[in-house]
Order: C-alpha cells, then sequence, then structure tokens
C-alpha cells in the first residue's frame, strides 16, 4: 500500500461526520464550525477498535488529534485546494474505485467466485502462439492476423512441432526463447478470455483461434495437475562475493554443515544470512505460489517433502541459499477464500459479465425515451441528416437529454466498432454514467464515504505543501535544524568486532584461546573444524552497541576477546572487540533520514500553533465530561 493511501486511511479513520448539532450535543466549535458528541464518540470508538492496546491514546488526546485535523481541513477549505484540477481529478479516480462493487451482479459474481475458486485447485502448463492485433485495427489488419494464425494452427494440425511453428508465426517476444511455453499458471495469472479457453482445452489439444485484447492466439495444453498451493519456508543467503567467489561457497557450506551437525536454523539465519529482510525473522519469508517466485528458488522451495527439511545449498542469482520448510499451504476451503475471491473478480475483466447484468437491469428500471428517427441517420450514416439534427435529442434517461452529437462523438473515438455496436454501446454507456453519478442522491453510505475521501485528499495535499515538501527541498533550514539538535543524531559506541559462533563448549573455549593468542580466522578454522564436522563460523563487522547481531546485553567495554556467552544450551559466541569507536555525530548525509523526519514533525507542531491562534477553538467542558463519563464505561 502506497504511503498516500495509509494517509487517506488515517484521515478516513478520524474524520466521520453526523448531522445532530443541538448545542448540549456540541463538544467543540472551529470558529463557527460544531463539532458534536456524537460524532467524535463514534470517530474515537472506531479508532480505538483498530489500534493496538499499546498505541491507544486518552479521551483528552485524542480530542487534541482530532481538533488538530478540523483545524487542518479548515485551511484546506479555505485555501480552495478543492479547486486545484489535480486534486478533482484524483478525487474522482478514487470514486471510480468506490463504485465499483455497485456495478457488479451479485448472482453473476457468485458464479464467477465457484469457476475461480475450482480453477485455483488445478493448474495448467501451456504453450501458445499469439497475432498481435491492435484495438483500432482495420477490418483489413484484423482479417490478415486472423488468417496468418489459422496458418499456423493448420501445420501444427499437419504434424509440425508447437515449439517450431511459435517461433515463426508468434509475436510474443519470449517466443524465441521458449517456443511459446508459459510455464505452470492457474486462475487469475493470464487475462480471462485466455485462462476460459486454456481450462476448456483438453491436455495435448490444440485450441481453435481466439481473441483477447493482444490480439489473435492458439493453445496447446501440455498438462494439467493438481495445484500446489503455496509453501512457507525459511532461508539463508550469503552474496556473491565479486572479487572471490570461493569465499561465498566456502560459508554456505559451513553453515550447512552446522546445520547437519544440529545447530539452529533461526539462529544461523540471523547471525549470518545477507538478506536483511529475513535474518530479524530467522530466515523466514512470507507464503508463496510456485510462479510468484524465480524458478530456480521455487523448484528447491517446492520439492522440499516434510516440514522442517533442509535443502542443499543451491545458486541463484541473487547468492548461494539453503532453504527450511516451515509449512505446506494447500488451497484454501471455499468459506476462507470467497471473500479475497469476490475482491480480484472486482479488479478483473471477470467483472464486464457482472457489470453488462446490472446495466440491463438500469436500462430496464430507468425511464428512456428513443427517438428512432435520429438513430436511423445514425445507423445508415446520413451525413446530411445528421448535420441539420446533431443539437437535438437521440435518448433521455430519467428526463437527462442527449445529443446525437454526442453520440457522433462517442463514434469517434470508438471507430473500430460498426455504428450498430456504437449506438448499443453508447446507450450503455450513458446509462451507467446516470447511475454513476447520482450514486450520491441515492446511496447514503457512498455518499458518506466520498466526502471521507475528499477531506482525506484535501489534507494529505496540504500537508505535502506545508510539511512534506518543505522538510525535503528547504536544505538550509534542514541543515539548521541538524546543527541545533546534533546530539540526537551521534553515533551510538561502535565496536570493530569478530563474532565467532560455536555449537559445542569445548570448542567454544579452544577458539577464545586462539583469538586471545592473535590467530587470523582461517588458522582458527583449520585447528578448531574437524574435516567435515564445522565446529565455528565467523562474522566480522562494525556494529553499534545493541545491534541484533550481538548477544543480549552485551556492552562494548574493551578491546579484546569477550568469556564465552551462553545464547542458549547449543549455541554459545566469543566476541573479539579489535577496535572501540566512541560515539561521535553522523555527517548530514548519513543522519538526512532521520532529521528530515524530525523536521516534519517540528514543522507540524509549529503549523498547529498557528492554525490555533487563526481559527479559534471552543471546547464545551460540561460535554467533555459527558463523553469521558460515556467512554469509562
Amino acid at each position: 500500500m502506497s504511503f498516500k493511501n495509509l494517509i487517506i486511511i488515517f484521515f478516513l479513520v478520524i474524520g466521520i461526520q453526523t448531522q445532530s448539532q443541538s448545542k448540549k450535543n456540541i463538544l467543540f466549535t472551529v470558529v463557527d464550525t460544531p463539532v458534536t458528541i456524537d460524532e467524535f464518540n463514534q470517530v474515537f470508538n472506531k479508532n480505538r477498535d483498530i489500534v493496538a492496546e499499546e498505541n491507544k491514546k486518552s479521551i483528552e488526546e485524542y480530542l487534541e488529534l482530532y481538533i488538530n485535523y478540523k483545524l487542518k481541513l479548515k485551511q484546506a477549505y479555505a485555501l480552495k485546494y478543492d479547486t486545484v484540477p489535480a486534486y478533482k481529478k484524483e478525487l474522482n479516480s478514487y470514486r471510480e474505485q468506490l463504485i465499483t462493487p455497485y456495478l457488479t451482479d451479485s448472482k453473476i459474481t457468485d458464479a464467477l467466485v465457484k469457476e475461480a475458486y475450482e480453477r485455483m485447485k488445478i493448474e495448467i502448463n501451456a504453450n501458445h502462439i499469439l497475432v498481435a492485433v491492435s484495438a483500432k485495427a482495420s477490418p483489413q489488419d484484423t482479417l490478415k492476423a486472423y488468417q496468418k494464425i489459422i496458418e499456423a494452427r493448420m501445420k501444427i494440425v499437419n504434424g509440425a512441432p508447437f515449439e517450431e511453428i511459435a517461433k515463426e508465426y508468434s509475436e510474443d517476444p519470449s517466443a524465441q526463447k521458449n517456443g511459446g511455453n508459459l510455464g505452470y499458471f492457474t486462475a487469475f495469472d493470464m487475462v480471462y478470455s485466455f485462462e476460459n479457453v486454456a481450462y476448456k482445452t483438453k491436455v495435448n489439444d490444440i485450441s481453435k483461434p481466439f481473441k483477447t485484447r493482444f490480439g489473435y492466439h492458439i493453445v496447446k495444453v501440455n498438462d494439467k495437475r493438481a495445484s500446489k498451493g503455496e509453501v512457507e519456508v525459511a532461508h539463508i543467503m550469503i552474496k556473491e562475493n565479486a572479487e572471490d567467489s570461493i569465499v561465498s561457497k566456502t560459508k554456505i557450506e559451513e553453515l550447512y554443515a552446522k546445520l547437519g551437525q544440529g545447530d539452529s536454523f533461526k539462529f544461523l539465519a540471523k547471525m549470518h544470512s545477507d538478506d536483511k529482510n529475513s535474518a530479524i525473522n530467522g530466515g523466514g519469508i512470507p507464503k508463496f505460489k510456485h510462479n510468484r517466485m524465480i524458478k530456480s528458488f521455487a523448484d528447491v522451495a517446492f520439492s522440499l517433502k516434510a516440514e522442517n527439511d533442509i535443502s542443499k545449498p543451491f545458486k541463484t542469482r541473487f547468492g548461494w541459499h539453503i532453504v527450511k520448510l516451515i509449512k505446506k499451504h494447500p488451497i484454501q476451503d471455499f468459506d476462507q477464500v470467497q471473500e479475497e475471491l469476490i475482491q480480484k473478480i472486482e479488479k478483473n475483466e471477470r467483472s464486464k459479465a457482472a457489470g453488462q447484468s446490472i446495466v440491463n437491469k438500469l436500462m430496464n428500471e430507468y425511464s428512456i425515451t428513443k427517438d428512432d428517427k435520429l438513430a436511423q441517420l445514425f445507423l445508415k450514416n446520413d451525413v446530411d441528416g445528421i448535420q441539420q439534427n446533431l443539437k437535438s435529442t437521440i435518448f433521455t434517461i430519467n428526463e437527462e437529454k442527449t445529443s446525437l452529437e454526442d453520440l457522433m462523438s462517442f463514434s469517434k473515438t470508438h471507430s473500430n466498432k460498426n455504428v450498430n455496436e456504437a449506438y448499443k454501446d453508447f446507450l450503455e454507456f450513458k446509462t451507467l454514467n446516470y447511475f454513476k453519478d447520482n450514486l450520491e442522491k441515492t446511496d447514503a453510505n457512498f455518499a458518506f464515504t466520498m466526502q471521507e475521501y475528499r477531506d482525506g485528499l484535501l489534507l494529505f495535499d496540504l500537508l505535502q505543501d506545508k510539511v512534506w515538501k518543505r522538510a525535503e527541498k528547504d536544505t538550509v533550514a534542514l541543515k539548521e535544524f541538524f546543527n541545533k539538535n546534533i546530539a540526537k543524531y551521534s553515533w551510538k559506541k561502535r565496536g570493530d568486532v569478530i563474532i565467532a559462533s560455536c555449537t559445542n563448549k569445548d570448542k567454544a573455549l579452544l577458539v577464545k584461546k586462539y583469538l586471545e593468542e592473535g590467530k587470523n580466522i582461517d588458522e582458527i578454522k583449520k585447528l578448531v573444524n574437524e574435516g567435515p564436522v564445522i565446529h565455528v563460523i565467523f562474522t566480522k563487522r562494525i556494529l553499534e552497541e545493541g545491534h541484533k547481531k550481538l548477544p543480549d546485553n552485551f556492552k562494548l567495554k574493551n578491546v579484546g576477546v569477550s568469556n564465552v556467552i551462553n545464547i542458549d544450551t547449543t549455541n554459545f559466541v566469543i566476541i573479539k572487540t579489535i577496535e572501540i569507536i566512541n560515539p561521535e555525530p553522523r555527517k548530514f548525509e548519513k543522519a538526512k533520514g532521520m532529521v528530515i523526519n524530525d523536521f516534519q514533525e517540528h514543522l507540524e507542531k509549529e503549523w498547529i500553533k498557528e492554525l490555533r491562534k487563526q481559527y479559534p477553538v471552543k471546547i464545551n467542558k460540561r460535554a467533555l465530561k459527558k463523553v469521558i463519563k460515556l467512554n469509562l464505561k
């Protein structure tokens, strides 16, 4: 989710409004705009329900936040941010998203959901050939493309290898490498029209030519198998060493040997994996489908049979890996995935089927009057008659008039359609637009939500101008703020350290002895490790005190070798501190991200002070006591 969407959601949570505004029910006013007890209670309780316990605020704290929200909103409207073209365009985009659920027939959607669920249980491997056709292609070019796909199919039917014909005919660039092979896919992985044909074609059969928005296709289905579902794994990754590839391979083999000796996967991942995002979780990564991960990694992950099975080291373009199977996730029961499927269908071209049903219903519900004579002028392309009647009404929808001129404009922008299709599509288009344009009048919930988005977008734009852009672009002010608060941006105490990890305490004591004698890492490995049995693995880094790779409560006190530190009964760590780097201020460039965040917070506080002076706020203390009493129950 984008940062902007997160901000807007925050505004939605705190931006609900109600209508009741009796004086006793008014909690506070901003200038002359009242905010009621009911409104505040609704917002406060909604927010309290969705935030974590540790983030919950008192009523008084939340009241201050809500007053600040109303102050900003007051200024946004006063500065006419709602009239900016870019704002209007973006608001309309959000409106289109909000309208989507209103434009589908639930019965059709239910059928599509069940169909998608059944298809999710099956994965298809297929090859295809594409002959590209533009949506605006001339009839001649469309026919030429159709004849080309027919010709390709006939050659295959007559015995030519599909892969060779794909390389000769297909306009999918990847066909030259893979002969048109798409690998395994399932529901929602392809456009719906393609998916339909693939699922209806038998294994080893070749489909008849069919059209998608990309052009004409034929498909050969190679295999259908039960879906593998998703898999959840942990991994250890060692990046390829650009200067010496043997170093990376040696380390991954050492780690694999340690795992074979019973060492903790989580511990080794945390200490040694170069994938920072997963290392802190003991190497754990979110579950994934086979075709949503690079093939070399997915093949290994899905090949593991039982939970806790561990792969041998293998290489991908990212480096060396060891994978541990956490859990296999087969396709869930229908009830568990139903809502997710509904959301996917709303965003997918499947929704057109459900949308067509809604259009048909609206056309039956609305009072639509058509001028058949004008329609005939259009259908017969009577140029003179059309020119004389451009301003005339060709049809009305609930008294909203549409002119022949509007139809002609639509037809010009849809020149790929014949006149009958253009007339039908235009009538449906206008019917649907009438419904959409009047939705605020006919659905209170939609109107309510649109107001929330309207306010949220306004405040986002205002914050951009008042806080975020200034913090990012005013380098002089930013550096001045940095210099005033330089103590806050210092490095903690750091150490240039060697961390040795062992699973045997006697070996750990031996490593400690050798480190104290000044032996280097390679020497110690030779002395401590016993052939294929790895007893020690080293990491050398500069780390801040308190870093997660350091043992809990380890302090950088002196240069030298630590005692053996028991992490648990099977993991022991020795740390050699080569150098201690005392706390020192970061350079501005290194601290810039933190400085920007703090400066933004500073600017917002100063802005709120100005708003409080500009727009007086009056709190009804009696009403506030009532709110506190109500929410203490």
